[in-house]
């Protein structure tokens, strides 16, 4: 599945498997989200994973509408387990665009302009 968002000038994308009925599961600390929010769908989960430049996994829990988002999964497939409540979502390695985050900064120098003198 393709996200993608666009804002303005603001274009960004990624490509994420979806893993139906089941949540990571792991037994150390970088399973930890970093982020947790609110979502009606768990099509806003996966947009909320593609505005948070860290995001390599999201799980979207359908009774309570929480989104997990987390920033040190990679290739978690084998370490799920069954949960009929959630749909858990990786992104493709390679597949985020722009692949970091780019801020780009401008300066004026201001120019004082004399009557008189062009």
């Amino acid at each position: 599945m393709i996200i993608t968002q666009a804002v303005g000038e603001d274009t960004q994308s990624m490509t994420m498997s979806l893993m139906v009925d089941s949540k990571f599961q792991c037994a150390n600390t970088t399973c930890l989200p970093f982020f947790n929010v609110i979502t009606s769908n768990s099509r806003n989960c996966q947009v909320a994973c593609l505005i948070q430049s860290q995001c390599r996994a999201a799980t979207f829990h359908q009774s309570t509408s929480n989104c997990e988002l987390f920033a040190h999964i990679f290739n978690q497939n084998g370490n799920m387990l069954n949960d009929a409540d959630t749909t858990s979502m990786n992104v493709i390695i390679g597949t985020r665009f722009p692949a970091e985050s780019t801020t780009t900064t401008t300066s004026t120098t201001p120019t004082t302009v004399v009557p008189g003198e062009y």
